[in-house]
């Protein structure tokens, strides 16, 4: 979920002059109508609490800020016990815990920028659209490209990791870079098997092991009139990780691992790479709504990564129906897996075992955010569509050959602000 605004208490109550608190619970209730890995209902919740601290007006150091912010995290996940899947349903669904998030020191640079550092979140700032941010499900957050791509699923909710950010210009409001370097691995050595979130399960290890992921987002669009969203937005990024990854298709002797001839020891290559293009724009702007696009682009080489490319898209209606604090939100979300990958099951089938070829997960979801209480309360009825779940990847407590069937999710967020 996106960090803490910087600037003032927009999302906050200050305690004083330059101290601000925030706290937000969000309550998600998901049923899987048919298909997926089962039938039911899981319940989730999630309390943020975040803390600005604006350290000129409170001890003189000019240019410095101070957060510091943690989840409270409690329930069933959908996406491990209903749907299965590539992008969980939920972007509040995690292990149930209560776990730091972020907490770093902000060095304003003047006209040049600003630079962060402490433990961070790369999802906070990095490869987000604005048009995005009222649907629910981890496809359109942190994309499952990453997530399937760097170890524990890379620095992003609910795990985030030592690092420091960058930037320059002014990204948020008008043109300006981002540059990110983060520990390659949120969980910190968590060995083979393990589940990353439980092996940090509290947000604390503040591991450096894992190498490095670098990041850099170049930003530029219009400048929004007055509290509005901006009239367009273009984002152009790239990451690194310099860590070991193994290949998707080819064994260390060349064979595929499916070859009963060769070592079934992947190819091991020496980093991870790839690229990614964010764009938004609004479309109508009235007195009391607007109606903003966005879309989103994800590529990275097939040969080391299980998703190849990733397509989003979808609307967001503020003000709909004539009510100010109202959203209507629609996206779509296509992953496809790499040409590698598919290869191997290919070749897995070649050989005679019997399995699917996955080939891609598709995401819809359409959701209405009711503003109940203005800024304090809000319920947000969900309909999401899961077509091929996991790319269909047979899911042993389904059938260990057969692909899961497309998932239909009915559900509701309610959301509090204090």
């Amino acid at each position: 979920m996106p960090a803490q605004a910087e600037e003032g208490c927009e999302e906050g109550r200050p305690l004083a002059d330059g101290l601000c608190v925030s706290a937000e619970a969000a309550l998600d209730l998901l049923g899987n109508i048919r298909g997926g890995v089962r039938r039911g209902v899981a319940a989730s919740g999630q309390i943020r609490l975040g803390l600005d601290a604006d350290l000129d007006a409170l001890a003189g150091l000019e240019g410095w800020r101070f957060h510091i912010s943690a989840f409270g995290i409690y329930g069933r996940q959908p996406g491990l016990t209903l749907t299965g899947g590539l992008a969980p349903p939920s972007n509040i669904e995690a292990l149930s815990t209560f776990r730091l998030n972020e907490i770093w020191l902000q060095r304003d640079l003047g006209g040049w920028g600003s630079i962060r550092f402490g433990q961070l979140a790369a999802d906070s700032e990095f490869t987000g659209a604005e048009a995005a941010g009222k649907l629910i499900s981890t496809a359109f957050g942190w994309p499952a490209m990453l997530a399937n791509a760097l170890p524990g699923g890379g620095p992003a909710y609910p795990l985030a990791v030592p690092g420091l950010r960058l930037a320059l210009g002014d990204p948020e409001a008008g043109s300006g870079l981002r540059l990110g370097l983060f520990a390659g691995d949120p969980a910190g050595r968590p060995g083979e098997g393990t589940d990353p979130q439980r092996h940090n399960r509290y947000g604390t290890n503040f591991s450096l092991s894992g190498g490095a992921l670098m990041m850099a987002e170049a930003v530029t669009g219009g400048a929004a009139p007055g509290s509005g969203p901006r009239p367009w937005v273009a984002k152009l990024g790239a990451w690194y990780h310099t860590a070991d990854v193994d290949a998707q298709r080819r064994g260390a002797d060349g064979f595929s691992l499916s070859d009963p001839a060769g070592s079934g020891v992947p190819r091991r290559y020496g980093q991870n790479y790839g690229g990614y293009a964010v764009g938004e724009a609004t479309l109508w702007r009235g007195e009391a709504g607007s109606l903003g696009v966005f879309a989103r682009l994800f590529a990275a080489p097939p040969d080391r990564n299980l998703i190849g490319l990733q397509m989003d898209a979808g609307l967001a209606w503020r003000g709909a129906f004539g009510r100010a604090d109202d959203t209507l939100s629609f996206g779509v979300s296509l992953a496809r897996i790499g040409s590698a990958a598919r290869g191997l099951d290919r070749d897995r089938q070649s050989f005679g075992e019997e399995r699917t070829r996955r080939d891609r997960e598709t995401v819809l979801e359409v959701n209405y955010d009711l503003a109940v209480v203005p800024g304090h309360l809000s319920l947000r009825p969900v309909v999401q569509w899961i077509g091929h779940p996991a790319a269909r990847e047979p899911d042993e407590r389904v059938s260990a050959t057969r692909p899961l069937k497309d998932a239909l999710l009915l559900g509701l967020r309610v959301t509090a602000t204090f």
